[in-house]
């Protein structure tokens, strides 16, 4: 499995990550024909930079072949806006200068004549969505970049209490974001990834960002909203500035099969996006890490939940249940609980890519509404499989080996059951003879 990991520890921009992506080996001229398809005004260009002198990709916006007006926009220093810079991206002021430029909250508005860039242009988001849908894209780049301007949407029209439809980005905003976000989408897709893991998001903090209707708080509510819906893990950090942007903030939600460290991979490529400043607080840049995954062997997660007012009558179903969604293993333990009242401990061990499944189906057939989980070290021997006659009746066997020795041979009981009853024998005398035949398969 082809698995990638997002490192945003100096929070995430849209023009980062895509940075980050290129650098990692997306194909660019795949990033571009996407772009063109959506907008034909719009192209990315990458240039070679650093940020506290670790080597990093810059990704800009070009329109009709000129940088992008944001990117042109000057640095400001560490935790200050350049006037000159401000109004750009859906949303908030961005201390990563998303595109290379900071950004003041003046490109959502809600309503007609409130768009930003002090009543500029704008579009609304059923516009884009248009545009997008339209586009001659592949049908994954195409569904990422809905999905993400979605998320954007929503959590735009959250922070000023209207509908998403009623959102509207301002026009020069609006350019930025289809670049990085159509960017992004289809240079993941280009790397053929089959997982993508995100660590926990700095957001920054400490100040307060100007836009059109005054100070907006770090991180902004945009922001908050977007990663409280994906369950994203989250960190304030100490940079007086805004670290991760709506924008960033969208596609790590939408990128994100799950949140957490880097997983246990044979690394591949790795990358390094860089923002539009060079902070003194850290480096700004976010970095991905691509690889084969290697699976931890014998890690596996053990679900507990105490349930006292279930009908048994049920057990057995919710047992079946687990086992057809993927549990390695179900089991019931009596247990006393408060007040005298009998119950059981349902337990359930299953392996990490089966571990939501399994969780659904406990909350959904029992009244639990809680569970307790463990990881755990399984050590197993070897197993393999056979079939032995046991007075013509086929029979199938477990063996299981331990430092090469058979240490164990165990039939399969169904079919013990099966073969006594056309023999008409008890059932322990069919499973004696078939435990000795699978011991003489290896003598």
């Amino acid at each position: 499995m082809r698995v990638a990991w997002i490192d945003c520890s100096a929070g995430a921009s849209g023009d980062m990550l895509l940075g980050a992506f290129l650098s990692a080996g997306a194909d660019r001229e795949l990033v571009n024909a996407a772009v063109r398809a959506v907008d034909p005004s719009l192209s990315v260009t990458v240039e070679q930079t650093s940020r506290h002198q670790i080597a990093a990709t810059k990704a800009s916006v070009r329109v009709d072949g000129e940088l992008h007006p944001e990117n042109s926009a000057p640095s400001s220093p560490a935790g200050e806006q350049s006037p000159a810079a401000a109004g750009s991206e859906v949303g908030h002021g961005h201390g990563h200068d998303e595109a290379g430029h900071g950004h003041g909250h003046d490109q959502v508005g809600h309503g007609h004549g409130h768009g930003g860039g002090g009543g500029g242009p704008t579009r609304t988001w059923a516009a884009v969505r248009e545009l997008i849908q339209g586009a001659e894209l592949a049908d994954a780049v195409r569904e990422r970049a809905l999905d993400t301007f979605a998320r954007l949407a929503r959590a735009e029209a959250a922070a000023h209490g209207v509908e998403p439809d009623a959102v509207h980005f301002h026009e020069v905003g609006a350019l930025d974001a289809i670049a990085d976000i159509v960017g992004v989408a289809a240079a993941s897709v280009s790397l053929e990834l089959d997982r993508i893991v995100v660590s926990t998001i700095s957001l920054g903090g400490g100040r307060q960002v100007r836009g059109q209707h005054g100070g907006i708080p770090v991180p902004g509510p945009a922001v908050l909203h977007l990663l409280a819906e994906a369950d994203a893990p989250v960190v304030g950090g100490t940079a007086p500035y805004e670290m991760t942007t709506p924008t960033g903030a969208a596609l790590l939600s939408s990128l994100a099969d799950e949140f957490g460290l880097m997983p246990p991979m044979r690394i591949q490529q790795t990358g390094v996006g860089a923002g539009g400043r060079d902070p003194i607080e850290v480096p700004n840049i976010v970095r991905v890490v691509i690889g084969e995954s290697v699976e931890q062997p014998g890690t596996e997660v053990v679900y507990e939940t105490n349930v006292d007012d279930l009908d048994p009558r049920i057990w057995p179903q919710v047992l079946a249940r687990l086992m057809e969604a993927g549990a390695a293993d179900a089991w019931l333990t009596p247990i006393l609980m408060k007040k005298g009242r009998p119950a059981h401990t349902l337990s359930v061990l299953v392996s990490r890519p089966n571990a939501e499944v399994v969780r659904a189906v406990i909350l959904a057939e029992t009244s639990a509404i809680g569970l307790r989980e463990f990881d755990i070290r399984k050590h197993a021997a070897d197993r393999e499989f056979a079939s032995v006659d046991v007075d013509g009746q086929r029979i199938h066997v477990k063996i299981a080996r331990y430092g090469g020795q058979v240490v164990n041979v165990q039939p399969e009981y169904d079919d013990v059951v099966a073969a006594a009853s056309v023999l008409k024998r008890p059932v322990k005398n069919v499973l004696a003879k078939a435990i000795a035949a699978g011991h003489d398969l290896w003598s």
